[in-house]
């Protein structure tokens, strides 16, 4: 299995659903493996401080766990 499924695999174990963070070196492997899933997404976005705040704010929305 690679390294991005096993991440992948871990997180929906988890329940989650939704992975913020910015595309590169260090994510591209579970950003590929993201094609084609319905039941985790990668949400991109440009610096690393936007996706913290992207994610604080969905957690912190109604109706979100």
């Amino acid at each position: 299995m690679k390294a991005g499924k096993a991440v992948l695999e871990l997180l929906r174990a988890e329940g989650v659903e939704y992975i913020f963070g910015v595309t590169g070196l260090t994510t591209n492997s579970m950003v590929t493996e993201t094609f084609g899933r319905e039941d985790i997404k990668f949400i991109d976005a440009r610096h690393e401080e936007g996706a913290a705040l992207m994610a604080y704010g969905y957690a912190k929305a109604p109706g979100n766990r």
